[in-house]
């Protein structure tokens, strides 16, 4: 077995996302594994898509095995989410590679990225630009390039750039078994909503279902994954957004008292203040989001802080280390994959939620919800409790896909 491993959201899974587990393949891999982000994205969004179908796509595009991104780590900053991904795949114990996708496409160029960014952690000159106001993304690149120079700096500007290197820093900080890989990325951007080719973004793609139709989607995803895509949609079951569930939101906010928003994660000294009254001031989504933000905190920390306060993440669940593997689809080498992790592995293997609930609720609570979430986002709402009904990891046979 040629082990190599992949960390994603696949929201949804497209084009640019067959091309790296193809050159993840042609560069010796006979068995990849996903590990995936479940109903939460990163970005602090329900998915698109649902986690089972989204799952499945990437098997029937090429992937062997998909287990899932606990939401505590899908809904986190970079480093962390990094972290979880990383901690999570390390417990199949499989040695092998990891592939990840990134403007720059060079491992010794992203090995110096993360030699910046373990040289610049807690310097004086990172601090500087921290009093001065400046939001911390901006801060880091900033003291980046004072320390390492304007092109490393330059390279770190890069969003998958940014996450590659905290890959990399991952594998170094757990002592992976796996090596890094990289798959130059090609065609559209990050979040770029021009297309290239048979090429789009995936934000792009999101905008194209929620604006329009998902037949115009067809052209830049595979066709195994569009038949999926445009099955949730006449069933009403796809097109999922936060902006959705502005209601809902403000009334879980309005309902928290001052001290449970003090307990969400990244929560700095004063914030929590200045959620309380916000989230009783805001009437909308966006509304919400203009008061928090700042020149200091970013917009993107804020969404997080939002959907951590929706799934009841607090800075405590945000630091448990990966406890489990969850499969949420696979087919006959994903079978292998499980078959090896039993015997090498160091965390239990899961197939269903309800035992997986008993054995980890901290970690199943925050995935209930988000699940939870994503039903009442989507047009056409479905009954609470979608996780145990949903529960069997999704099996494709090779031989059926064409």
């Amino acid at each position: 077995m040629h082990f190599a491993a992949i960390i994603a959201e696949y929201n949804p899974f497209h084009n640019g996302h067959a091309f790296q587990i193809e050159q993840t393949r042609r560069a010796g891999a006979t068995h990849v594994a996903v590990v995936m982000s479940g109903h939460i994205t990163q970005r602090a969004d329900v998915s698109c898509f649902s986690k089972w179908t989204r799952a499945e796509a990437a098997v029937r595009g090429g992937a062997d095995l998909v287990i899932e991104l606990p939401a505590i780590y899908a809904c986190a900053p970079a480093e962390r989410f990094a972290l979880g991904a990383v901690g999570t795949l390390n417990g199949l114990g499989i040695p092998g590679k990891l592939s990840f996708g990134s403007e720059c496409g060079d491992t010794k160029l992203l090995a110096n990225c993360v030699e910046a960014l373990e040289g610049v952690d807690h310097s004086e000159v990172l601090q500087g630009y921290l009093k001065r106001g400046f939001a911390f993304p901006n801060a880091r690149t900033s003291a980046i390039a004072d320390l390492f120079g304007k092109d490393v700096a330059a390279l770190l500007r890069e969003p998958n750039n940014i996450l590659a290197a905290e890959y990399i820093r991952a594998l170094k900080r757990t002592g992976s078994m796996l090596e890094s890989f990289t798959v130059k990325r090609t065609g559209a951007a990050h979040d770029s909503k021009i297309t290239s080719g048979n090429f789009a973004s995936a934000s792009h793609i999101r905008d194209i279902c929620q604006q329009s139709s998902v037949r115009y989607t067809a052209p830049f995803v595979p066709e195994s994954a569009y038949s999926l895509y445009r099955h949730d949609y006449a069933l009403g079951m796809a097109g999922a957004s936060f902006y959705n569930l502005t209601p809902v939101i403000l009334y879980h906010l309005r309902s928290m008292k001052r001290e449970q928003f003090a307990a969400l994660p990244d929560m700095a000294e004063g914030l929590d203040s200045r959620f309380f009254k916000a989230s009783r001031q805001a009437c909308s989504l966006d509304e919400l989001l203009a008061l928090l933000k700042t020149k200091r905190y970013p917009m993107s920390r804020m969404k997080r802080m939002v959907a951590c306060a929706l799934l009841g993440i607090t800075a405590e669940t945000a630091a448990l280390l990966p406890a489990y593997i969850r499969v949420l689809a696979l087919n006959e080498r994903g079978q292998e994959i499980l078959r090896a992790a039993k015997k090498s592995g160091t965390l239990p293997i899961y197939h269903s939620f309800a035992r997986l609930e008993r054995d980890f609720p901290c970690y199943t609570e925050p995935e209930l919800l988000a699940t939870e979430l994503f039903r009442l986002g989507v047009p056409q709402n479905s009954p609470a409790l979608s996780e145990y009904r949903d529960q069997r990891p999704g099996y494709v046979n090779s031989a059926e896909i064409t």
